[in-house]
């Protein structure tokens, strides 16, 4: 009687594994030392992959049924690493967007495969008409377009995008906007932490705790910058709006009210459809604040305090990063008391995302960075920012960095490997530096996406929580993973040590 009832315990619980992911693709991948690792998919199911290694370009097409249609692998140009800064899904290919820099010219170099039949295509270098003492600042793609944004001296933005035309892949169009914004403590504070957001991206506070992030929407960009450290603020901050008009070439400029902060970052915001979601964190508070993004106006608000039950939660306030020698890397904050706490311990964080039509999914909580090991205080120090690398759905965004002293960069950015790792510091001492994930703590709210009221579908759990449990039932976290969007489903890509291939794992919802 024993072994029946184990035995039945045994097949509910495999059979709730089951129900809960399924193996879309087992791969051959040579990944050994890759890159990158860039995933996109189209409307249709067709997935494309894409990694670098070894002065080669690695492409994989894969079916809707998860068969492999097509790979290859093509030797680079020039043996250079061409960092891919975005996707585009056209009507007959996947489009992959590096950037070359030969001296003082750039250039755009497009890749090509076929959606249907996996065919490459390596399309004609395009070269910038780029003006002099410009810096390079980042490049992203949408559905539409594929960006490249530089600055000057004067604080201008140079903004090229692929065109509109026949030859739109070989052609890029270029346009100067001159944003007259208030003047900050700290040089090309904005841009030091910029990126951008994919509609796609992942529902992490790692991913949404950067405090500058890039939007586009109908062929228009949004730059939207919380709590920086304007000369007209003490004790206060903003989050701020740069909006560029692509056809008329002007720049708009809003604020959000002002909100007391002192000591550090106490929020953040972030834009989903056309709603504004500012997030304000500290000990003893939480706010919450929805804008209309036409008039912003407030059309919602949550406030909780101490140890009020965030009546909001549909999930229990988790921990990850925390692990120890005998302890798992995710924890449950169970006391009320220390909720809020908890919460406060790191960067403010949230994202917003949507899998149904009637309901919205929020991840808010905060981000805490790995410390820094090293001794070296010397503030005066000249330090190049770090490259910044974000890998979204359908690429890989690159923002380079500065030479810039070491006082004008914050100390929770300067004192931590996770953005120090890509640090060139010639004076400094060079002393070994701590190394880890940081510690994210977040919870999920699932909100209806008219009212913005929790709903009872709150009670099922979300995809993203689905995929983090997933992972971390892992033995060893993969060497080299990524996510991305499968119509309404998630799709995650790692590769297995013990089967030497790359798996896919699909995500679904709960029916």
């Amino acid at each position: 009687m024993y072994k029946l009832i184990l035995t039945l315990l045994l097949f509910a619980g495999f059979a709730q594994m089951a129900s809960a992911q399924r193996e879309f693709a087992n791969l051959e991948l040579p990944l050994r030392q890759p890159e990158d690792l860039v995933s996109v998919a189209d409307d249709n199911g067709n997935v494309c992959l894409y990694f670098f290694q070894n002065n080669e370009l690695h492409f994989t097409l894969v079916s809707p049924t998860g068969a492999v249609l097509a790979q290859h692998e093509i030797p680079y140009r020039w043996n250079r690493d061409p960092q891919v800064l975005g996707t585009r899904v056209t009507d007959t290919d996947f489009i992959f967007y590096s950037r070359y820099v030969n001296g003082r010219r750039e250039y755009v170099r497009p890749f090509a495969i076929n959606r249907k039949s996996g065919a490459f295509k390596s399309l004609p270098d395009v070269e910038l008409e780029k003006e002099r003492n410009t810096d390079f600042v980042g490049g992203f793609g949408d559905d539409d377009h594929f960006y490249m944004l530089y600055t000057d001296n004067k604080d201008h933005l140079h903004l090229y995008r692929s065109s509109d035309s026949p030859e739109g892949l070989a052609k890029m169009d270029y346009k100067v906007f001159e944003p007259s914004l208030p003047q900050t403590r700290v040089r090309d504070s904005r841009l030091m932490d910029l990126v951008y957001v994919h509609p796609d991206m992942e529902q992490t506070v790692t991913a949404g705790h950067h405090r500058s992030k890039i939007y586009t929407r109908n062929g228009d960009i949004y730059m939207i910058f919380d709590g920086q450290p304007l000369k007209e603020f003490k004790k206060q901050a903003t989050t701020e709006i740069l909006a560029l008009d692509w056809e008329s070439g002007k720049t708009s400029y809003r604020t959000l009210p002002a909100l007391e902060q002192r000591n550090g970052p106490a929020f953040n915001s972030f834009l989903f459809q056309n709603t504004l979601f500012r997030l304000q964190l500290d000990r003893e508070n939480l706010n919450l604040t929805a804008y209309n993004f036409d008039d912003l106006k407030a059309v919602k608000t949550y406030s909780f305090k101490g140890e009020d039950e965030i009546a909001i939660k549909s999930t229990p306030v988790y921990q990850r990063g925390v692990g120890g020698l005998f302890k798992s890397d995710v924890d449950t904050v169970e006391q009320t008391s220390k909720v809020m706490k908890k919460l406060a311990e790191g960067l403010p964080a949230i994202t917003v995302n949507a899998f149904t039509d009637s309901t919205i999914q929020l991840t808010i909580g905060s981000y805490d960075p790995p410390a820094d090991r090293s001794n070296s205080s010397d503030m005066n120090r000249l330090v190049r920012t770090p490259d910044q690398y974000y890998r979204t759905s359908r690429g890989l965004m690159m923002i380079p960095g500065r030479w810039v002293p070491a006082y004008n960069i914050p100390s929770y950015y300067l004192n931590s490997p996770y953005y120090s790792r890509y640090f060139y510091d010639p004076y400094g001492k060079g002393s070994s530096r701590s190394s880890g994930p940081g510690i994210s703590t977040y919870f999920r709210a699932v909100l209806n996406n008219n009212t913005l009221t929790k709903t009872s579908n709150g009670k099922k759990e979300v995809l993203q929580d689905k995929l983090d449990k997933y992972e971390q039932e892992l033995k060893s976290e993969p060497d080299y993973k990524t996510v991305y969007r499968y119509g309404n489903k998630l799709h995650y890509g790692y590769y297995d040590r013990k089967t030497k291939t790359f798996r896919i794992m699909e995500f679904a919802a709960n029916n």
